[in-house]
């Protein structure tokens, strides 16, 4: 075994460990009830306002639970958007044990991550305008 797959092991082992950890202690605490645990979101704290992630703490509390529904109501988008993360999760994981460079295109062209961000930058202003239909962006208090 050469020095850069022995690296690569042990950067995958870290990172497995940390992303276990913090899946347990996700597991473990719910963000509603233990919410002294949890880092508060700024733009709440702050202005009051949901950002694009608000809710998204206990909307992975919720999904390791299997609580699909619950977990939906607390970030709609990043729920839909779960399984495009964990391919490239996977994706990144193995490039890194494997030392390739294999990249899947959707994700580098131009147009997707224009879109990507506009849909992001749409999410976080729909979710804060006080009427239905939009009020059901927002997370549950």
């Amino acid at each position: 075994m050469d020095l850069q797959t022995k690296k690569n092991s042990l950067i995958i082992g870290l990172i497995l460990f940390l992303g276990g950890a913090i899946l347990f202690y996700y597991f473990r605490f719910n963000p509603s009830i233990d919410s002294g645990n949890f880092i508060s979101c700024p733009s709440k704290t702050l202005l009051g306002l949901n950002c694009p992630g608000c809710g998204a703490q206990r909307m992975i509390h919720h999904l390791l639970h299997l609580n699909f529904a619950q977990a939906f109501q607390y970030n709609p988008l990043l729920f839909l958007s779960f399984p495009f993360i964990l391919v490239l999760i996977f994706q990144l994981g193995m490039n890194l044990f494997f030392g390739k460079k294999y990249r899947i295109k959707l994700f580098y062209n131009n147009l997707f991550v224009w879109i990507l961000f506009g849909t992001i930058l749409m999410y976080g202003i729909l979710r804060n305008i006080p009427f239905e239909p939009f009020t059901f962006l927002a997370p549950p208090p």
